[in-house]
């Protein structure tokens, strides 16, 4: 799919003034000003996938790394060891177990780093999402925003992302992907470390000879 180029700086923070809802919109101004300070990010997940296909959830937990502006690391380590390395020009992905490695393009790893906040603000995605909050959110110390599309191409796989933001650090706690046939995809992240070194090597798969 063709990407869709970000507006201009000011652009995204006029959209975000202009937002009625008076606490959504102060929710957003404290994200995208955390994201502005950003240079790393690290935490540990759990993916949880519902599949129409399959009867039960496929779960996997690891560890994410994120270094500006163009480094990405989601190291899985349960049920089974894997890498995924984003460098802002691919994706590799290595599957030490079963002893290969690919260049992959997937459509979910750049939204998820675009609703991450890491490459796009809010006041940018509002160009093309609907935004608003959910008050019944169960989730204590976050608040939860829900992105409907506006445009019909993105109605026909895309249902809704629902972004848990942390009221403290600013930061998305959890992140659900629902697509239009019903699957689903929840990444929910716990010991967030924010600006903390990270050590380059992280960012390079040393391939064994075989």
């Amino acid at each position: 799919a063709q990407a869709i180029p970000a507006p201009p700086a000011a652009a995204a923070s006029k959209a975000v003034s202009a937002i009625a809802d008076p606490e959504l919109r102060a929710v957003l101004e404290r994200f995208d000003a955390a994201q502005a300070g950003l240079t790393s990010l690290s935490a540990k997940f759990t993916e949880r996938k519902e599949i129409g296909l399959l009867k039960n959830a496929v779960v996997q937990k690891g560890q994410f790394y994120h270094t500006k502006p163009d480094k990405f690391l989601w190291e899985y380590t349960t049920p089974e060891p894997k890498s995924l390395l984003m460098n802002g020009k691919s994706l590799i992905a290595y599957y030490p177990v079963q002893k290969q490695a690919e260049e992959i393009q997937t459509r979910l790893s750049r939204r998820l780093i675009k609703y991450f906040g890491l490459g796009q603000a809010f006041g940018d995605l509002s160009e093309y999402y609907n935004l608003a909050l959910d008050r019944d959110n169960s989730v204590p110390g976050t608040h939860l925003i829900v992105l409907k599309p506006k445009m019909k191409r993105l109605e026909k796989r895309l249902l809704e992302v629902r972004i848990w933001i942390d009221d403290k650090i600013n930061q998305v706690r959890r992140l659900e992907y629902r697509e239009a046939d019903g699957d689903r995809t929840l990444f929910a992240f716990e010991e967030i470390k924010v600006n903390a070194q990270i050590d380059p090597g992280l960012y390079k798969i040393n391939f064994p000879g075989d």
